[in-house]
């Protein structure tokens, strides 16, 4: 633990004087002195209720001095680890800055949702594999995944190269241990293989010519047109004509 007076009995902070500062010492003296001067300030003021008195507390209390609700609680928990000042943060849960600050990262980092894109090139099916896929993780692109059509559905298996030492004869070159992110990568790589599908045929049926009956009425139906287009005076000309 740092000492708090020096040799001198000069207060000490961290362990050391204000000529021993550093910049960041003195960033978060700066930030700790402003919380501290806040909470003097809240605790002088009659209108204001007393702030909790350190660390987290089980009863904590509304201006009218009413407890609040598990619901209430737990909107202030999420206000302290993720809006409030660092220095508010760590005054409340009784660690250090650098510990808030670390607390904050991990929640932000557990809370973020990174976007998964998947793009799907379908093959003639070689058994149970029906493609490749490139998926691209929070801007990250990692091809040669496998779309594979198993005994529970489609998914996406991990891009893999021989390995002679290993029991299949391959081994993986992308982990994905989290099961939540690969069941997202699979559900995307579902919709983006259906949609490619959907669009090969879509393209197949447009360069497919059409068979001869159906070329045959489509002219009858054209030359119609072109008949009922024409003018009387100009069939009676022609019939005057034929004569």
């Amino acid at each position: 633990m740092p000492r708090r007076y020096g040799a001198d009995g000069t207060r000490l902070w961290n362990g050391k004087t204000p000529e021993e500062f550093t910049e960041a010492d003195a960033y978060r003296f700066m930030v700790e002195t402003e919380a501290v001067l806040q909470r003097k300030e809240l605790m002088d003021d009659p209108a204001q209720p007393a702030p909790a008195s350190g660390k987290e507390e089980i009863y904590l209390r509304k201006k009218d001095d009413v407890l609040l609700t598990p619901e209430q609680i737990s909107a202030e928990e999420r206000r302290w680890l993720f809006d409030a000042p660092i220095a508010e943060l760590a005054e409340v849960k009784g660690v250090s800055i650098d510990e808030a600050v670390k607390m904050r990262t991990d929640a932000v980092l557990q809370e973020a949702v990174v976007p998964i894109t998947v793009s799907v090139r379908p093959i003639e099916p070689q058994g149970k594999l029906i493609g490749f896929a490139s998926v691209n993780f929070g801007g990250v692109v990692i091809d040669d995944f496998k779309v594979v059509d198993g005994k529970n559905g489609i998914f996406l298996g991990a891009p893999s190269k021989p390995d002679p030492a290993s029991r299949t004869g391959y081994r993986a070159t992308v982990r994905i241990p989290d099961r939540t992110t690969q069941e997202r990568i699979n559900a995307a790589g579902v919709e983006a293989y259906h949609a490619a599908v959907e669009q090969l045929v879509a393209r197949a049926q447009a360069v497919r010519p059409a068979p001869i009956k159906e070329q045959m009425a489509q002219a009858a139906r054209e030359a119609g047109k072109e008949n009922a287009a024409r003018t009387a005076p100009a069939k009676k000309k022609e019939a005057r004509d034929d004569r």
